[in-house]
């Protein structure tokens, strides 16, 4: 009888360690393809493709920028950093991951970027930098960003002097 139960206990611990393979396997998939989404908008923003960004978000997205009201939909945050492009160029951004959490089909990607924007106005260049949450939901094989919120580090800027 030990025998069995000794030959039950291997067979348990065996197939334990294969689905701690398996979710091993698939959540380095995950983190694969959460770190190309995350250089995809990386990239999409340095060149202000504005289309490009858009098509990264769920088709439900939403973005929360700083100093702005949420946009909500593909159409919404396309139009958003097409606005933005013509207010500023964005320079040098880099985007640094932290910490990424997943959980079934939803994950939360936290850090931090930098940046330069270039005035379109006047061509002054500001330095930026501050932190972002993502969280970004699975459909299919594919994932996608539900929310991004990012704001800076820096102060707001002081309001114009009265004239």
């Amino acid at each position: 009888m030990k025998k069995v139960g000794l030959i039950f206990g291997l067979l348990a611990f065996a197939a334990a360690g294969a689905a701690a393979q398996q979710k091993a396997a698939t959540a380095g998939a995950d983190d694969a393809a959460i770190a190309k989404l995350r250089t995809g908008y990386q990239t999409a923003a340095a060149s202000q493709d504005a289309a490009g960004i858009a098509k990264l978000y769920a088709s439900d997205g939403e973005e929360m920028p700083p100093n702005a009201p949420s946009v909500k939909g593909r159409a919404a945050i396309e139009k958003y950093h097409k606005d933005f492009a013509a207010q500023f160029m964005v320079h040098g951004i880099t985007i640094t991951s932290s910490a990424v959490h997943v959980a079934g089909n939803w994950a939360i990607d936290v850090g931090t970027y930098k940046q330069q924007l270039m005035s379109q106005k006047n061509g002054s260049v500001a330095d930026d930098h501050g932190k972002y949450i993502a969280v970004m939901k699975k459909d299919g094989a594919n994932w996608a960003i539900a929310q991004l919120i990012y704001n800076s580090d820096l102060p707001a800027p002081a309001p114009p002097a009265k004239k």
